[in-house]
């Protein structure tokens, strides 16, 4: 089966003067959890039961994280992992406070290969869509302001769904309290990170019922992934400085 990306034009935000200027905003197919990849790979009819299946990929995983973690460079075929290190160790000490292990995870030669068979489909310009175009500083600092660029972001609406969050790998999420939104604008937003967030990756949702001079009656969501402390230079998450985040279907369309 080919894969398809299917992806909308909305207005490059950066370049202000040149209004024909265009970037390609994906259009979300959802997210998905481990129990959806199982359901799929079940759907293949191996022959093998669910639960074998299931013990199988959770022994992957874990056998693969030990690895990594053991200071192997793990190369699957789908991506190449490696453990890194940040931070100046001073005294010859590693200082948890100063110092941390990410892991960097790269794409191998199997996703290059299913890349370049990837077609990419344009639906068209979005004009009422909501999305995150991108992030100033490129990477937050807890405790400190941070600047989160796009269209139609505003925050506004009673629905109790309205507001920010971040939410970190382990799925916990952090609630952005509205008090420290310093900008709310339709096109930028900017808040202070909560303080003691750990350094690494996290997602941002961003629900809202503006829609301009109206409101929604269904509040809308913008997603978008984003770090806190320095971003892994091989990393393979989305979102960040190059921008671009998920986004709900738009229900005033």
């Amino acid at each position: 089966m080919k894969n398809v990306l299917k992806i909308w034009l909305v207005d490059n935000t950066v370049t202000v003067d040149n209004k024909d200027d265009k970037i390609g905003q994906l259009e979300s197919s959802g997210n998905l959890s481990l129990q959806d990849i199982l359901d799929e790979m079940h759907k293949e009819d191996t022959g093998l039961r669910p639960e074998t299946i299931e013990h199988v990929v959770k022994l992957y995983n874990r056998v693969v994280g030990d690895l990594i973690l053991s200071g192997y460079s793990v190369n699957t075929g789908l991506y190449h992992a490696v453990a890194q290190l940040r931070g100046v160790i001073d005294g010859g000490k590693w200082n948890p406070e100063k110092n941390s292990v990410y892991v960097s995870f790269t794409q191998d030669k199997e996703l290059r290969e299913a890349i370049a068979q990837t077609s990419v489909s344009i639906l068209g310009e979005r004009q009422s869509v909501m999305y995150v175009a991108g992030f100033s500083p490129a990477t937050a600092i807890a405790g400190r302001p941070f600047t989160v660029n796009g269209r139609m972001l505003k925050i506004a609406g009673t629905d109790s769904s309205v507001g920010i969050t971040i939410t970190d790998s382990k799925e916990q999420t952090t609630p952005v309290d509205l008090n420290m939104l310093a900008v709310n604008n339709p096109s930028q937003l900017t808040f202070i990170v909560p303080a003691g967030l750990a350094d690494g990756e996290y997602t941002l949702t961003i629900t809202t019922q503006y829609a301009g001079s109206t409101l929604l009656k269904t509040p809308r969501t913008a997603i978008a992934t984003f770090y806190v402390g320095t971003k892994p230079e091989t990393g393979g998450g989305s979102g960040g400085e190059g921008g671009g985040g998920g986004e709900a279907p738009d229900p005033s369309e």
